[in-house]
């Protein structure tokens, strides 16, 4: 399961290379400055978490220099393609989880008030 630094670097990725036939070239700034500055991404933390994903399975990335910069040139395998799939599930799943949570806690609370009920007449 991807923690939210690495949801929000996917998700970069993830649009750069749909526009692009699953593909593209990045550089770390670029990731740096299009995900929330709440992160607080440098370009170590960038390069370890690319590796991260690479290592899930997410794509595949080769570093390169372009015009005296370094850049990622990344390549979306088959998980890296669901991304978005993902997402959608696990917002799904979370809501579910909420709904369920919810409804036995009110079930919870109409059993304690008929429990209470039943032992105060007695």
């Amino acid at each position: 399961m991807l923690n939210r630094k690495e949801i929000a670097v996917m998700r970069v990725i993830y649009d750069l290379c749909s526009k692009n036939n699953d593909s593209g070239i990045i550089a770390d700034d670029f990731i740096i400055q299009s995900t929330p500055e709440k992160f607080k991404l440098t370009a170590s933390k960038v390069d370890t978490i690319l590796n991260q994903l690479e290592y899930d399975g997410y794509f595949e990335c080769t570093k390169s220099e372009r015009n005296g910069e370094t850049v990622n040139v990344v390549t979306l395998k088959q998980k890296g393609k669901a991304f978005k799939r993902e997402l959608i599930q696990r917002r799904r799943e979370l809501i579910n989880t909420t709904v369920w949570r919810v409804v036995f806690a009110a079930l919870g609370a109409v059993v304690a008030l008929v429990v209470n009920k039943i032992l105060n007449s007695l």
